[in-house]
């Protein structure tokens, strides 16, 4: 069975319960010994790790992880913060916004986004992207290629989540929110459009980034009722 770590729970002294998530969704089992360096395990006590695993029944609440293979490890040589949030970010919110009958649809967008974030000169594109579909996933598909209201194409001024999308200057009314400048708008525009997150050709400044997600953040607490805590790293 191929899995992705998203969270990994000390467990007793050596051991862990871990978190993941397979392409028949949500996983959970005891991986004992794992947090000893030298356990032969220990490949994959590594948040967001993808390997192929062999479970088996014990003495304990979940399943026990027998045997590891084909491990890929995200973390490099020179890891910095930028980096390591992102990569905190996309775990989390795959773990918080998604129903366990929805996270298999995302199984393979992560293993992509993953890679991506890995060999990305900068991870902010490929981070916005996959927290894009994440929205969609969820249900909620924000409109990026015509007004939200008449469907218009032409002469679009704002993006505005409270309305669900990009407005033309037809349809803008006085008390309308401008949540984004024109770059941010076209980098919500590329996110939500985005196919395949492993050759994403779109870039961004980290400045425009934050900003959009940090109204990403605001909108999830408002949708989903969840606040993510690696969102802190982020601000």
């Amino acid at each position: 069975m191929k899995i992705i770590v998203l969270s990994i729970t000390p467990y007793k002294e050596k051991d862990a319960i871990i978190d993941a998530i397979s392409e028949e969704g949500d996983i959970t089992f005891t991986a004992k010994g794992i947090l000893d360096p030298k356990n032969k395990n220990a490949a994959i006590n590594n948040l967001l790790s993808i390997a192929d695993i062999d479970l088996q029944e014990g003495n304990y609440k979940y399943p026990v992880l027998k045997s590891i293979s084909n491990v890929e490890n995200c973390m490099k040589l020179d890891n910095d913060l930028d980096y390591l949030s992102c990569l905190m970010l996309v775990a989390e919110a795959t773990k918080s916004l998604l129903q366990d009958e929805e996270k298999e649809q995302i199984f393979n967008s992560l293993v992509s986004a993953v890679k991506a974030i890995k060999k990305a000169r900068e991870p902010w594109a490929v981070t916005i992207a996959y927290i894009a579909k994440l929205l969609k996933i969820g249900g909620y598909e924000l409109e990026v290629n015509r007004c939200v209201f008449c469907g218009g194409i032409k002469n679009i001024v704002l993006f505005s989540f409270n309305d669900g999308g990009f407005v033309c200057q037809d349809c803008l009314e006085p008390d309308m929110t401008r949540d984004l400048n024109k770059n941010q708008m076209l980098l919500v525009r590329n996110a939500f459009n985005t196919k395949d997150i492993e050759d994403i050709s779109f870039t961004c400044s980290k400045e425009d980034a934050l900003v959009v997600l940090n109204k990403f953040f605001d909108f999830i607490v408002e949708s989903f009722g969840t606040t993510l805590k690696s969102a802190a790293l982020i601000k």
